[in-house]
């Protein structure tokens, strides 16, 4: 039999080892931390006590592989340095996964709702309720997702028109609307310092705003785990020991050596395929 007539399910059982083996037994090891996501720590880690921030969630179940780590993370880093957090979304799926972690993390760290946090949940209508976002949250949400009147909430005595008071606008976007509406719908228009997370499909599209319109971001699962890594060592200081976020870190450093080595095995195939299909055909121009 030739290699030509290998059964190809080998490769798929070769692929399934490398990945459940790793996954179950593989170590979770640490990863460089690149730039982007360092700047990206940075950012939040050189706000103050009391600062605002307009976070926004900007993905759905279908992203949320790559997304809900950084968004885990960057709330626990926003509430361990007492930043106030104003939640919201311009995807309509992704208040299910809002709603789950704030109802988990703001008791953590003694966060008051209303004080140190809102939501004020989804809004319809892309970039152009960005910009409206942008002009004055007081109009666009004149009550909050749990129907409290926006003026009856603390958090927002801060808060004014053209986004005033926000310190910083965090976006976890996973495609249109997302981060390139944000910036030209608020960051360039009020000047507001902008950080973001993104799926690897958009990260390419980040290089030419950095670090001008974009002061640092999360590029995939690999910048997500560059930044829980970080975040946890930060928290991990504090408590004297594991965090909140060791569990995720490092289930998503396994994730990234399956994801490094289930690439070396697709690399090598191709290889080796091509090394076939090439010597086939000079033994059969030969022949």
């Amino acid at each position: 039999m030739s290699l030509q007539d290998f059964d190809r399910r080998w490769i798929f059982l070769a692929m399934g080892v490398i990945v459940v083996g790793l996954y179950a037994f593989g170590p979770a090891a640490e990863m460089k931390v690149n730039q982007y996501a360092q700047s990206y720590f940075d950012t939040i880690e050189a706000l103050q006590p009391g600062d605002i921030v307009l976070l926004s969630a900007d993905f759905d179940p279908a992203s949320a592989a790559e997304i809900e780590p950084m968004y885990i993370a960057t709330i626990h880093h926003l509430m361990s340095k007492d930043v106030r957090i104003i939640n919201v979304a311009t995807w309509p799926a992704a208040p299910p996964f809002t709603r789950t972690q704030f109802s988990v993390i703001p008791d953590v760290y003694g966060k008051v709702y209303g004080k140190d946090w809102v939501e004020l949940g989804f809004k319809p209508g892309d970039d152009v309720a960005m910009g409206n976002i942008g002009q004055s949250l007081r109009s666009t949400y004149p009550a909050d997702a749990r129907g409290n009147p926006i003026d009856s909430l603390e958090i927002m005595n801060d808060v004014g028109d053209a986004m005033r008071g926000i310190k910083l606008l965090v976006t976890l976007s996973a495609g249109y609307p997302g981060i390139l509406e944000w910036i030209a719908q608020v960051g360039g228009r009020y000047e507001v310092p902008i950080v973001t997370g993104t799926t690897a499909v958009q990260t390419p599209d980040l290089f030419a705003f950095y670090p001008n319109q974009v002061k640092g971001f999360l590029g995939a699962a690999t910048g997500a785990t560059q930044y829980l890594q970080l975040v946890d060592e930060k928290l991990a200081t504090v408590v004297g020991g594991k965090s909140e976020l060791t569990a995720p870190k490092q289930e998503n450093q396994k994730r990234m050596l399956v994801q490094f080595w289930g690439h070396m095995l697709i690399i090598a195939l191709i290889l080796i395929g091509n090394l076939i299909y090439f010597f086939g055909t000079r033994q059969g121009a030969r022949a």
